[in-house]
């Protein structure tokens, strides 16, 4: 009897049982909570990177970074033009007080932006930040997303969160390379080559190699440790001390690391005064060698 290859694909396989978009503050898939926060601001001027302190915690996050270069000579053009316009305003002085502030703070702030981009080659970039946290109950959802506003305003960052906007940002979060338009006339910053420095994603303290075995997670973020000792380009030796009270662990991680190189296939030889890892043995299919001394 033969049978006729059905149509479930790939797609089918990874597609969620359900997405629920009704909630203008969340979206729900496959009972998980997803919520996102748009960085719409920031300082003049960034001493140091903007995300450092929110990718060091342990909070379940998506972020997105988007960069969009703009004609170098277009926007000295544009520049130029409105530096004329913003001079006129302020020889005419018809405005209020706070008024003629503003103008001033845009025409220095032009004047600053063509002066780097003629004079020191730089670049103008637009620059969208989205954030996307998610959880399986709301009241933590709730709360995760108060502590990035908090820790983004700490920072001198202005957020807003994406209401109405959840499933865009969440797009925007996911790795489609997909810069949602609905949400770019809001979270639209420029920024000059130097100041994209500020905005490096990839300074989390991780440890993670490719043919390594779990040995722990990492206390700063919460992040997986995977290391390769045998790794001699990256590692001197494979020598490992673990240290601990008594009743800490120490022998039951020992036994771990263990089995761990046993599913990669990697030979271990055990010296065992104790006798303590003889049950282990056993059960891995190990080969007892009994050492003593003659008489």
């Amino acid at each position: 009897m033969s049978f006729l290859e059905g149509t479930f694909s790939v797609k089918d396989k990874i597609s969620p049982s359900y997405i629920n978009l009704l909630n203008p503050k969340y979206i729900e898939i496959d009972n998980m909570f997803y919520s996102s926060i748009l960085i719409i601001n920031y300082y003049r001027e960034q001493d140091d990177l903007i995300l450092r302190t929110l990718i060091d915690t342990n909070i379940n996050l998506n972020i997105s970074l988007f960069y969009e270069k703009q004609d170098i000579y277009k926007t000295i053009r544009d520049l130029t033009y409105h530096i004329g316009n913003v001079g006129v305003d302020l020889k005419n002085n018809n405005q209020n007080r706070q008024d003629i502030d503003i103008a001033a703070f845009t025409y220095n702030d032009a004047k600053y932006i063509r002066k780097e981009m003629q004079i020191n080659n730089e670049d103008l970039y637009f620059l969208y930040i989205y954030i996307t946290t998610f959880s399986s109950n709301i009241k933590e959802l709730e709360y995760l997303l108060n502590k990035i506003e908090g820790i983004l305003q700490s920072k001198g960052m202005q957020t807003r969160r994406a209401y109405f906007r959840q499933e865009q940002a969440f797009l925007s979060t996911i790795p489609l390379m997909k810069n949602g338009e609905e949400l770019k006339e809001i979270s639209k910053r420029n920024v000059l080559t130097s100041g994209l420095v500020a905005t490096y994603p990839f300074i989390s303290s991780a440890i993670f190699d490719e043919r390594g075995i779990f040995v722990g997670t990492n206390i700063y973020n919460n992040s997986l440790v995977f290391i390769d000792r045998y790794d001699t380009k990256k590692y001197k030796n494979a020598n490992l001390c673990i240290f601990g009270t008594s009743g800490a662990g120490k022998s039951f991680y020992t036994k771990l690391l263990i089995l761990r190189n046993r599913l990669l296939g990697i030979e271990q030889y055990i010296i065992d005064p104790e006798r303590e890892y003889e049950t282990l043995c056993n059960n891995l299919n190990g080969t007892m060698l009994k050492i003593g001394p003659r008489f």
